[in-house]
């Protein structure tokens, strides 16, 4: 083998050696991208779930104030119209017994 071969074959070598360098660099960024990438992801799915978690919490916390409101305008309007059947009723012994009231100046 001549001088210049010797030369052209460590050439080919060093060419080798740099593309396969190259390759492996680029495997490696490759990589690093991969593991920012997923970690990204893990932290996006992290912060969905505790976002999902709050909005959860905020409907539960809505629902029993709406539940909440609902009971009590049912009990506001069973007592109202237990208060208006008691006034139908005084009202009623009031028209009927009046005139035994001497002070309502009719005493027959």
């Amino acid at each position: 083998m001549t001088t210049t071969q010797q030369y052209a074959a460590l050439a080919a070598v060093l060419a080798v050696l740099a593309g396969g360098g190259r390759v492996w660099w680029q495997l490696h960024r490759l990589r690093r991208v991969l593991r920012t990438e997923r970690a990204a992801a893990l932290l996006t799915d992290a912060a969905h779930h505790r976002d999902l978690e709050a909005f959860r919490t905020r409907v539960a916390r809505a629902v029993a104030e709406q539940r909440a409101a609902e009971e009590f305008t049912a009990r506001f309007l069973d007592d109202l119209a237990v208060m208006a059947a008691a006034d139908a009723i005084v009202t009623a012994e009031l028209a009927r017994t009046t005139h035994h009231n001497p002070q309502e100046g009719d005493t027959s």
